[in-house]
């Protein structure tokens, strides 16, 4: 599924940078994962399996090997937006600036940027496949949008 994702990583990462390994999902971690969350798409889990969890581009994201509830980790307690309570988000990463990157488990797990100056969420128009590629900067048509 992400086989254009994994050859623009090989072209654009430095391969000597230890921020660019990443931990890929055996099958066994993709069913406990989804015996956490039943619903939880296969493009989320594909992605863990093909490319991983950890950082991508020298830390341009940070996928991480155990997603949470923003609701019920300590590690976002500081996200508490007005109607907190009323939505599920499962946080998947973030960008290293404050910011998480989630899935709305309401509303079929569409990505979603969790925006920490503001408290409002982002919704992504797209799917999770593509959401991955707008963060890794490679654009519809394959060219790398980093500038240098």
């Amino acid at each position: 599924m992400y086989e254009d994702e994994i050859s623009f990583l090989l072209a654009v990462e430095d391969k000597t940078d230890e921020s660019n390994k990443r931990l890929l999902f055996s099958e066994e971690s993709c069913i406990k994962l989804k015996n956490k969350y039943p619903s939880i798409p296969e493009e989320f889990l594909s992605y863990l399996q093909e490319i991983g969890a950890g950082t991508v581009r020298e830390q341009q994201y940070w996928i991480y090997e155990d997603p949470a509830l923003h609701n019920k980790d300590e590690r976002f307690s500081w996200y508490k937006p007005t109607d907190f309570l009323e939505k599920n988000y499962l946080v998947i990463g973030d960008d290293f600036a404050g910011n998480l990157y989630a899935l709305d488990i309401q509303n079929d797990y569409a990505p979603v940027l969790l925006d920490h100056e503001c408290l409002e969420e982002f919704p992504f128009d797209g799917s999770i496949k593509y959401f991955f590629r707008e963060m890794m900067l490679l654009d519809k048509d394959g060219k790398d949008q980093r500038a240098y």
